[in-house]
């Protein structure tokens, strides 16, 4: 957990809150972006407009949800024939809406509070969304100055750039002080803004490079030496009191969720805070009980609410979240997010319960010592082996698409193997995921004795392996195709398996 929540020493952090594909992962260029807009006090906002050089894509937005920012769904903005659009959206003040080409880029975002609004958006543009109608000046300013901010915030975690100079930075106080001064000369430039506005705008900066100094923190905490660590530590507590993470006005920012559980690592795992085994053992717990004893108010109740979310939409399906879920339905009884919520324990409950058809079959091979004897339990047929894990998105993304490799399977005697190199703990999961995406066929989940040779065999030269992989493998018992096509091309893995299949 430690290792796979809160280890920033990467070339990019995963920006969960954006929506993935198989090929592409949104990594957004601003954490608040795009327009700002405030003309009425009408809680109802009605967005009209039209969309330009789409080629065929598809635009999907996220939205907040009473001022707080729900970064764990998306919708599809349905365009007319005409590219036209309405939308028509509740409010509470000002409210966040982000566009995103699916699967491609991250376009901009909408913030309104109330009233009716005029877009065009230009899905081959720089600067891809404009208000014709309904837009305020100052207000569009300011959102020009956070879309900036972001665009440097992502440039840190992504190692694409470095505006401030702190990422060779090993000196806590300096980098702490660069970050805090940007912020500052922004709090200046945004004066003249109603205060609502104001809070927000400056709660999210305050997220944003919050979140920057986290990336700091985690790369060097374990590289340097423990004084350089604990100094680290300390400027931490001076951000932590300088950024007001638990301020209402912090949730309105698609920053604080990261910001939130990334808090819980560095306490329990750098800092070392003492906390039970027990909790230790299961990240949601964790995280769970880091927000109750840190958080209040909304920030507590929209941290809480996002991790349900986040099981929901990162497809985990924890047994243990459901009794934290009857915990925050007795500290928050009225919460906004509940509906949203009862979806995501609905969505967990179906996978915990479902029962595997008996067309899906586990072998025994505890005792196999080679990939090879588990290939020979099907002498004399085609496999087509997927390399998988549960905790894989892309590879749980192409399950989608497995009927017309099914049927094709089943027509032309071939055998689908689903290899799962996931952790024996994880056995359980495993299972229920191939009874969840009802994965007809024979599942394995790769041995220690032989998952070195998995690696060795279709990974690079350095062992690293990339899943989803597809391999064939003839009637001999020899790799034929070390790269085969995915089932999403099915033409060309059809192909494939026929050639397979010609062999002797």
């Amino acid at each position: 957990y430690a290792d796979s929540m809160f280890n920033f020493n990467l070339s990019v952090k995963i920006y969960r809150s954006i929506v993935k594909t198989k090929h592409v992962l949104f990594l957004s260029l601003s954490l608040f972006g795009g327009v700002l807009a405030s003309c009425s006090h009408s809680n109802e906002i009605q967005i009209t407009g039209s969309v330009k050089n789409l080629a065929g894509g598809t635009i999907v937005y996220q939205k907040s949800i009473d001022g707080m920012f729900n970064s764990q769904a998306q919708d599809t903005l349905w365009l007319n024939a005409d590219s036209t659009f309405s939308l028509t959206l509740p409010g509470n003040g000002y409210e966040q809406i982000r566009l995103f080409l699916w699967g491609k880029r991250y376009l901009g975002s909408f913030i309104a509070e109330g009233g009716k609004y005029r877009l065009q958006i230009d899905a081959a543009a720089a600067k891809s969304v404009s208000i014709l109608e309904g837009k305020n000046e100052k207000n569009m300013e300011v959102s020009e100055l956070m879309d900036e901010l972001g665009k440097d915030v992502f440039d840190v975690l992504s190692r694409q750039g470095d505006k401030w100079n702190i990422t060779r930075d090993t000196v806590a106080s300096s980098v702490s002080r660069k970050l805090q001064d940007q912020v500052l000369a922004l709090d200046e430039k945004m004066q003249g803004v109603d205060k609502d506005l104001y809070e927000k705008a400056r709660q999210n900066a305050r997220m944003q490079v919050m979140w920057a100094f986290q990336n700091q923190l985690f790369g060097i905490a374990n590289r340097h030496s423990e004084a350089t660590r604990q100094s680290w530590l300390k400027e931490w507590e001076k951000m932590m009191e300088f950024c007001q993470v638990n301020h209402p006005a912090s949730t309105f920012s698609p920053a604080f969720h990261e910001v939130v559980y990334n808090n819980a690592g560095i306490t329990y795992y750098i800092k070392g805070e003492p906390i039970d085994e027990d909790l230790k053992k299961n990240p949601y717990k964790l995280i769970f009980h880091y927000i109750e004893k840190n958080l209040t108010g909304q920030a507590q109740e929209t941290a809480m609410a996002l991790l349900f979310l986040m099981d929901a939409n990162e497809e985990k399906y924890d047994p243990e979240i459901l009794p934290l879920e009857e915990r925050f339905r007795q500290m928050h009884p009225q919460s906004k997010w509940q509906p949203l919520i009862d979806k995501a324990i609905a969505k967990n409950k179906a996978f915990n319960q479902a029962e595997i058809p008996d067309y899906i079959h586990f072998p025994n091979v505890d005792k196999a010592k080679t990939l090879k004897e588990v290939t020979d339990l099907y002498k004399g047929k085609v496999i087509f082996m997927d390399i998988w894990a549960t905790w894989c998105g892309p590879c749980r993304e192409s399950f989608a698409h497995v009927k017309p490799l099914q049927e094709y399977a089943k027509k032309n005697d071939i055998v689908l193997l689903y290899l799962s190199i996931d952790r024996p703990d994880d056995d359980a999961k495993w299972r229920k995921m191939a009874a969840h995406y009802d994965l007809m066929g024979e599942h394995v989940r790769a041995q220690e004795a032989f998952k070195k040779e998995i690696y060795d065999t279709f990974g690079n030269e350095r062992g690293a392996l990339s899943i989803p992989r597809c391999v064939i493998i003839g009637k001999d018992g020899k790799v034929k195709f070390t790269w085969a096509a995915s089932p999403e091309n099915m033409e060309e893995l059809a192909s494939q398996l026929a050639e397979a299949s010609k062999e002797e």
